[in-house]
């Protein structure tokens, strides 16, 4: 069983990195590109905020004996096929950890294009993560 203490404290901390995201999503690009603490912040908080989501999904995987995620993909493949999540948010969050592994090994090549990209068009994405956790384990 989901220990719900623990999952408040990530979604304490996601709700904590979006709100610092929400902060320059009305940033222009133009704006964005030359603030380098900007990019620091946007970027540091994606990383934060897609860790949690792993951390939530493959705490509720753990504790609900769903099976045992190999990578850090497969705990939303496994909550996907647990009707937990949708086909399409499946991929959204597979996607999500593929762009975290670039922020944390490849940080000299990151493409600002998509972080800003992330920043103005997927924030939406990490508060739906939290929704639908929440509706299924009454969390917060």
């Amino acid at each position: 069983m989901v220990k719900p203490r623990i999952l408040k404290q990530r979604f304490t901390q996601l709700n904590i990195s979006i709100t610092k995201l929400k902060k320059y999503t009305d940033i222009t690009w133009d704006d964005f590109i030359k603030d380098d603490i900007v990019q620091d912040v946007v970027e540091y908080n994606l990383f934060i905020s897609i860790n949690m989501l792993v951390d939530i999904a493959t705490h509720i995987v753990s504790d609900e004996n769903m099976g045992n995620p190999k990578t850090m993909g497969d705990a939303f493949e496994i909550l996907y096929k647990q009707r937990i999540i949708t086909k399409e948010n499946e991929e959204t969050y597979k996607k999500m950890v593929g762009f975290r592994n670039i922020l944390s090994h490849e940080y000299i090549r990151i493409n600002k294009k998509i972080v800003y990209d992330i920043l103005k068009n997927n924030i939406k994405d990490l508060e739906k993560f939290i929704l639908t956790i929440n509706d299924k384990f009454k969390i917060i």
